[in-house]
C-alpha cells in the first residue's frame, strides 16, 4: 500500500509537470511579506492547488486553515467571507481577501511576484489548466477532501516545511487536511534561502520537515510523520471503540493484559 500511494502521489506530481518545484523569485529577492498569508483551502481541491503552487514559486509562507468537507471550520469560512468556496485568501499585510483562484493568483503575481511572476512556462487556457489540475487530484483518489475528526481550539498551529510539488509533502498535506489542523506552511522550494534555516533547524534540507509545538516533536519522513498526526490527532480505531474498552477493563481485572491503540 505505501509503494501505491507513494506512485499514485509521484503520478500527480508529473501531471502538474512538477510546478510548484522551482521559485521564480525567492524570499531574497523581494521585501516582506511581514506577516503570512492566510489561505483556507484543501488539499485535494484542484483550484486550491493552482494557488498553492503560486504560493510555492513565488516562496510564500501562509497559514493553512484547513476546510475539507466536514470540517466545522466551514462555518468561520462562511463568517469571514460570506460563503463556503475555496480557495479564500485573506492577506493581513494589505489588508486584500477574495475568492476564485484565477484572482488570486493574479494578485498575489501582482502583489509579490515582481517582473518574474509564477505560472506555467507557457500561457495555457485556465479550463485546460483547471482540467490537468482536477485530473491530479483524481489520481490520489480522493485524498485530502474530507475532514476525519473533530476541530480542536486547544491547538498551536503546527508548522510543515515544505515544496508544493514534492509527493511526499503531499501525502502529509493530505493527512494534516484530513485532521482538520491549522499549520503554517514554510515554502522552500528548490533554491529558496528558507532552505538554511530548515537545514539549521532539523540538520539536513529535505522534505517534508513537520514541526509540533504542542508536543514539543519536529521530525522529517513522510511516512514517519502521517503515523506520528494520525497517532495523536486522528480519530479512535476499532481498537479504541466501546466494546473493545469494556474488554480491556474485562481483561485487566481477570489479569490478562489489555490495551488500546490510536491510528
Amino acid at each position: 500500500m505505501g509503494i501505491a500511494n507513494d506512485l499514485s502521489s509521484f503520478t500527480a506530481t508529473v501531471i502538474r509537470l512538477g510546478r510548484g518545484l522551482y521559485p521564480r523569485i525567492t524570499a531574497a529577492d523581494r521585501q516582506g511579506p511581514a506577516e503570512p498569508l492566510d489561505l483556507y483551502d484543501f488539499e485535494g481541491c484542484p483550484y486550491c492547488r493552482k494557488v498553492r503552487e503560486v504560493l510555492s514559486e513565488l516562496d510564500l509562507d501562509y497559514i493553512s486553515y484547513p476546510v475539507a468537507r466536514g470540517s466545522a471550520r466551514r462555518v468561520e469560512l462562511r463568517k469571514r467571507g460570506g460563503k463556503v468556496q475555496v480557495p479564500y485568501l485573506v492577506d493581513p499585510n494589505t489588508g486584500e481577501a477574495m475568492y476564485e483562484s484565477e484572482d488570486i493568483v493574479v494578485y498575489l503575481n501582482r502583489t509579490y511576484g515582481g517582473s518574474r511572476p509564477a505560472g506555467w512556462s507557457v500561457p495555457i487556457p485556465g479550463l485546460v489548466d483547471d482540467l490537468v489540475s482536477a485530473a491530479a487530484s483524481a489520481a490520489r483518489l480522493g485524498a485530502g477532501t474530507r475532514c476525519r475528526t473533530s476541530q480542536r481550539h486547544d491547538l498551536r498551529p503546527l508548522e510543515l516545511y515544505n515544496m508544493e510539488g514534492s509527493p511526499y509533502c503531499r501525502k502529509v498535506r493530505e493527512t494534516l487536511t484530513e485532521l482538520d489542523l491549522v499549520h503554517l506552511v514554510h515554502n522552500v522550494p528548490k533554491g529558496s534561502p528558507k532552505r538554511r534555516e530548515l537545514e539549521r533547524r532539523g540538520g539536513k534540507v529535505m522534505v517534508p520537515y513537520l514541526i509540533d509545538p504542542n508536543r514539543g516533536e519536529e521530525m522529517y519522513e513522510s511516512d514517519d510523520i502521517v503515523s506520528y498526526l494520525r497517532k495523536h490527532y486522528g480519530t479512535p480505531t476499532h481498537e479504541d471503540s466501546p466494546t473493545r474498552r469494556a474488554a480491556t477493563r474485562k481483561g485487566k481485572v481477570s489479569g490478562t493484559k489489555g490495551r488500546a491503540g490510536l491510528r
